[in-house]
């Protein structure tokens, strides 16, 4: 508590003694999957910066029927992440907002039904010229904030109304890059500001907090659960070893955007593959045109040598050694493990024509049971392809969405469902 400025504690004192008792009806997420195209990939309008067409959420991405849902219930999951871009709610009039609010709260009841818990997660596009994280979290005392915490409160006094035990609200997702800043505006201060905003609106809701370092569990150390009652999750996220999962991405970093063929585990890897990999990568996006760097094979080779050879090792050990740290601050705040969830974790798939990443369905097993054997929940990222590139679906492909049997079986799931 010493670490929160008077701002921080006024406002949390507003709402009077914090609970600590778990609540009774606090929804149990265990198996989850984001649905990350509904209502978070708004149309962006050519003429205006900022500004989106409407409706801002078109086109097939952002659908899915309802036999898609039976599916994905079918084979075990209980929850859906479903993330909400704010930047559209906030850059329209109130009677466009009232439009959005009812189609969102329409998806989440439609998911209900379908025998899901729903975590509505708002997530601001890391982008977006207006309602990016940084600029709302600016200062607490300018409009993008007030605004956004506005949102968030009208938000969740819809959501109050829905089942307890099935409903959630996400602060923000990736609120920052930096693990703590040393101004006043870290995310240690900005998201108790939110939470007794929105809990003065819905004092039952279950609402889910957050860390910096884009919601990374290195940042745990940093989130004290205090001055938060025990209605309360938190979601973090897990993509580590970064060179493994994001490994082909067009918008990862460089050079990994050009990089293919990265194993995990690290040990007895065939680097001779993930170099020739890379290699046509590299050889394949220069012929597309891509404005590929005359550095990027030496780019790729010093990742390669950090990646296989620099500690730490990315052994069988790896993810477990992640996790154990991750239990000892559950433990060290006296939570019920069930109370954070991996609110995304995830393998890139490859560029159309390139084999499997070796060991991706290893790594999704190891993160899914080191999981399960802490007690925590776990929400996969995602279920779409990504829109022109494979990105990280559950699904093949937007077109036929079949689904990734391997995926659903190293996910612990029941792959027999799919059959038809």
């Amino acid at each position: 508590m010493k670490t929160l400025r008077p701002l921080v504690l006024l406002a949390i004192m507003l709402l009077g003694a914090a609970s600590t008792a778990l609540a009774t009806d606090l929804p149990s997420f265990r198996r989850g999957i984001n649905l990350a195209r509904l209502h978070s990939l708004p149309t962006e309008d050519p003429t205006s910066a900022g500004a989106f067409l409407w409706p801002p959420f078109q086109g097939p991405l952002a659908r899915i029927k309802n036999a898609e849902l039976r599916r994905l219930r079918a084979v075990g999951f209980d929850f859906i992440r479903l993330p909400v871009a704010p930047a559209p709610f906030l850059s329209v009039t109130e009677a466009k907002r009232r439009v959005l609010t009812d189609a969102l709260l329409d998806t989440v009841r439609r998911l209900q039904k379908a025998g899901f818990g729903v975590l509505v997660d708002a997530h601001p596009n890391h982008s977006d010229p207006n309602w990016s994280a940084p600029k709302i979290l600016a200062d607490a005392k300018g409009a993008p904030f007030r605004d956004y915490a506005e949102w968030l409160k009208q938000l969740a006094g819809h959501l109050r109304d829905l089942p307890a035990e099935k409903t959630a609200l996400g602060l923000m997702n990736e609120p920052q890059q930096e693990c703590q800043l040393k101004t006043a505006n870290d995310w240690i201060n900005m998201q108790p500001l939110l939470y007794a905003a929105v809990r003065e609106t819905a004092p039952d809701l279950a609402l889910v907090l957050t860390t910096g370092c884009y919601s990374s569990p290195e940042a745990l150390p940093q989130l004290d659960m205090a001055p938060f009652d025990g209605n309360t999750l938190v979601d973090v996220h897990y993509y580590r070893p970064y060179p493994f999962t994001h490994q082909g991405l067009p918008f990862a970093n460089e050079p990994l955007r050009y990089m293919s063929g990265i194993a995990y585990p690290g040990p007895g890897a065939d680097r001779i593959l993930t170099l020739a990999r890379t290699m046509q990568l590299i050889a394949e996006r220069r012929r597309a045109g891509d404005n590929v760097p005359d550095d990027a094979l030496d780019q790729a080779k010093a990742t390669m040598a950090n990646y296989y050879d620099d500690p730490p090792i990315v052994d069988d050990g790896y993810v477990a050694g992640h996790f154990a740290a991750m239990r000892k601050w559950v433990d060290a705040q006296k939570i019920a493990p069930s109370r954070l969830i991996i609110g995304e974790f995830g393998v890139a798939r490859q560029p159309e024509d390139f084999p499997e990443i070796p060991g991706r369905y290893r790594w999704l097993s190891d993160v899914r049971k080191a999981a399960e054997d802490n007690g925590f929940g776990w929400a996969l990222w995602d279920y779409n392809a990504g829109d022109g590139y494979p990105g990280f679906g559950l699904v093949f492909d937007n077109e036929s969405r079949k689904i990734d049997a391997d995926a659903i079986e190293a996910l612990g799931l029941d792959r027999s469902a799919l059959r038809d």
